[in-house]
């Protein structure tokens, strides 16, 4: 995944398809940076409407050219289906600057909808080809090119049938330009790809069945970490069934009358009726997953298992005062 993205930040043509990341270190005084205005007002003239769109997984962009409300041209065409709006957005703006030095229109002012694309044409670190290719087609234009943000649906003529046409460009049967994997597209296939290895051997293996029954399914949602909870979801911790099998300690639990389970511990064992009366009173029917995910239980439970913790901290140091004075 690194290697393909790099690949493509070197590599001007990979497979005879453009790669957009392709691009060059340029010296400090040689950089560029391209304004952009807000659209406030009606603007009047000459302008150029410019949009990128995606539908059904196909790629496509238009300019339009006004002379105020006026339509004078348009063009549409379609990139491949690995490219990415901001693609095509970018694409927008930079074939709407060939047009209007190819037709030598004077003054003119290019609207567009993308603020992501007029970010990067305004940022000064920039090493893509394509953005400063267009930078500096702006920068040598005789006449004067004016680029402007617009709120995307805000209604606007000119910004109404960009939207069409660029939508219509989806579906032209052939690519104009075709791109490589965008890097952010690569990270998205390498991400998929080790979720579904990382998702395999989960339901494949034969280990943590405990954690399975209560996380089941691979979820890559951020899990934020708790000492106490992260006990009951492992079985580890300060449980006595675990602390048996791992050093060898007594499994029975603190009451003398069961092995000291997550299941004994939490549910049965009357020294900790005190931390349950004030659960749900349907407690019993709930599974411990649904306790865990239940959060005036979950609080309940943190302060059974430092209860607990405590306790065993107690009996472990009156046990090592034991032993010294014998000795």
């Amino acid at each position: 995944m690194a290697r393909q993205i790099r690949r493509n930040k070197l590599n001007k043509i990979i497979d005879d398809k453009i790669s957009f990341e392709y691009g060059k270190r340029i010296q400090p005084w040689k950089t560029l940076k391209i304004d952009w205005n807000y659209y406030m007002e009606e603007i009047k003239g000459l302008m150029t409407f410019t949009d990128g769109s995606k539908m059904d997984g196909r790629v496509g962009y238009a300019f339009i050219v006004f002379y105020n409300k006026t339509e004078l041209d348009y063009r549409k065409f379609r990139l491949n289906d690995s490219s990415t709006v901001f693609m095509a957005e970018v694409i927008a703006i930079e074939q709407a600057v060939q047009y209007v030095k190819a037709n030598d229109l004077g003054q003119v002012n290019i609207i567009s909808d993308s603020k992501s694309a007029l970010m990067v044409l305004s940022a000064v670190e920039e090493a893509r080809d394509i953005i400063n290719n267009i930078k500096e087609d702006i920068k040598e234009y005789k006449g004067k090119i004016t680029l402007t943000w617009i709120r995307a649906h805000m209604w606007n003529f000119g910004y109404e049938r960009a939207d069409q046409l660029a939508k219509e460009a989806t579906l032209i049967s052939d690519e104009t330009i075709s791109f490589v994997p965008s890097r952010n597209l690569i990270r998205n296939e390498g991400n998929k790809i080790i979720k579904d290895l990382w998702k395999n051997r989960w339901n494949d293996s034969k280990n943590a069945r405990w954690t399975k029954n209560l996380i089941d399914k691979v979820n890559v949602d951020r899990l934020y970490g708790d000492f106490y909870i992260n006990q009951i979801s492992t079985a580890h911790g300060v449980f006595r069934e675990n602390q048996a099998r791992f050093f060898e300690k007594t499994s029975l639990c603190l009451c003398d009358q069961k092995t000291g389970s997550v299941l004994h511990v939490i549910k049965e064992c009357e020294i900790w009726t005190s931390y349950r009366r004030n659960w749900p009173s349907v407690w019993q029917l709930m599974s411990l997953k649904d306790l865990i995910n239940n959060a005036d239980i979950r609080i309940s439970l943190r302060g059974l298992l430092h209860e607990l913790l405590i306790k065993e901290l107690d009996l472990f140091s009156s046990f090592s005062e034991t032993d010294v004075s014998r000795h």
